[in-house]
């Protein structure tokens, strides 16, 4: 208790001491430079972030760029756009009549983003780019090895545990110095067996996020492509917690989630820890890409020019096609999840012919606004911007059409055998065969019955 006190007031002392200085250097910049100057310096720091962030992509280091970066985007996003457009309604700035229902319209958009209709209509026009990129795994060369690339990141949640090694349960005795004798030995120094609530938080298993979906699945997949004898290896890109604060000695694998998705691989799925790769270095999908293919070439990994991408259908298209744009003559094998909508049958096309599909009910409460609703439209109004972004990048084609598996596989030159008599297909559980979903999802927090 007095070192938990101690730590209090040194942390209320630092703080202070920093609004102190604040205070000051506010009080010495307006005394000293003009209001005009001090305008113009911050709309060219602005301007400066946003050139950063467009030419090597938004900071993602933790440092005081990235939180630039968090304040000046935050009126771009739905929620601070709404945020901003209220406070000038309500501070009572003349407005012309024509930007007053400008604004209005705004807020009104906004606010149907709160109807779980929207939500979910903006979400499925998202996850059915996701779903049409699906195609069945051809097989790979000999000598190739299955590699699932995993984008991890936000997938788990930061918890209670010791930063290395197990959580000690038993007093520890300090070993005798070679001074000391058995007549005058040393003080036995005990630490304390640790309290029953701490025991069970810090024994916890590792916490999944509502995206939590795609560790479940890629050890799914990593199970299917080990009986198909592929020798799979799952390559987990996920970067360090921002929120983790670093200790002495710690490098950037000790704070990096991709640590936490292992642990619950190897753990909870019973994935080897020797059939994973740990990219750290993770802070967008087009970083993530780089470095995947980084490690690829360091380690000489013969991946058979496949590979397979795992993580949420609402952001698979441009995870897709930043991928292909990349790997040019590698084929990217999709296989999205942690869905929030259903594929409608009616959009489906050929892909199920004749199977009978669990569809969505249209309910009253889909027209009262709730949180997570809006929550989801924000996800997925991000996700059209963060498109546009890449897109603006040269990262992703706009039209870019993915490559046919035909194209991908080598055609034998030998005669073609007669055809063997036709048999009807009858459902799998494969996830390559036309069932797109083969495993029940796993719980998750829902807007309604219809989402999952």
């Amino acid at each position: 208790m007095v070192l938990l006190l101690a730590d209090v007031f040194l942390l209320l002392t630092q703080v202070l001491l920093w609004i102190v200085v604040g205070l000051v250097t506010w009080f010495v910049l307006l005394k000293a430079l003009p209001r005009a100057f001090l305008s113009m310096l911050v709309l060219l720091l602005i301007l400066a972030v946003l050139v950063i962030s467009f030419v090597g992509g938004a900071p993602a280091d933790g440092g005081i760029l990235e939180t630039l970066w968090k304040i000046i985007s935050f009126p771009l996003t739905p929620l601070g756009l709404g945020i901003v457009l209220i406070w000038v309604l309500l501070s009572g700035t003349k407005l012309t009549k024509v930007a007053r229902n400008i604004m209005l319209v705004a807020l009104v958009l906004l606010a149907l983003g709160s109807f779980p209709a929207v939500a979910y209509f903006l979400a499925q026009e998202l996850e059915m780019e996701a779903v049409e990129l699906i195609r069945a795994t051809p097989p790979l060369e000999s000598g190739a090895q299955r590699v699932i690339v995993l984008l991890g990141q936000g997938t788990t949640r930061t918890q209670l545990r010791p930063r290395r090694g197990e959580v000690p349960s038993e007093p520890v005795a300090v070993t005798c110095p070679p001074e000391c004798t058995p007549a005058a030995p040393p003080p036995r120094i005990e630490r304390p067996v640790l309290e029953e609530q701490y025991q069970v938080l810090s024994n916890l298993p590792i916490q999944l996020t509502e995206q939590g979906d795609r560790l479940i699945y890629a050890a799914k997949l990593y199970q299917e492509e080990g009986n198909r004898g592929t020798s799979p290896v799952i390559l987990v890109s996920a970067g360090t917690r921002n929120n983790r604060a670093w200790k002495e000695g710690e490098k950037k694998e000790d704070v990096s989630e991709a640590r936490d998705i292992q642990i619950f691989l190897t753990q909870t799925m019973g994935v080897p820890e020797r059939d994973m790769i740990l990219n750290h270095d993770d802070g967008s999908v087009r970083r993530s890409a780089e470095q995947v293919q980084q490690i690829l070439n360091s380690q000489r990994i013969n991946y058979g020019n496949q590979l397979m991408l795992v993580t949420s259908g609402i952001n698979m298209h441009r995870s897709y096609l930043t991928f292909q744009r990349l790997f040019e003559d590698t084929l990217i094998i999709a296989r999205p999840t942690d869905f929030y909508s259903l594929p409608p049958a009616n959009r489906l096309g050929k892909v199920v012919q004749g199977a009978d599909l669990v569809e969505n009910r249209l309910l009253v409460s889909d027209f009262v606004p709730n949180a997570e609703a809006f929550c989801i439209s924000s996800r997925a109004i991000e996700e059209y911007l963060t498109a546009l972004y890449y897109f603006l990048r040269g990262w992703i084609g706009m039209f870019q059409a993915p490559p046919t598996i035909e194209s991908t596989v080598p055609v034998s030159t030998q005669s073609p055998e007669p055809p063997e008599p036709t048999i009807p297909p009858t459902p799998s559980p494969n996830p390559t065969s036309t069932n797109l979903y083969p495993y029940p999802p796993s719980p998750r927090p829902s807007v309604s019955d219809r989402y999952w």
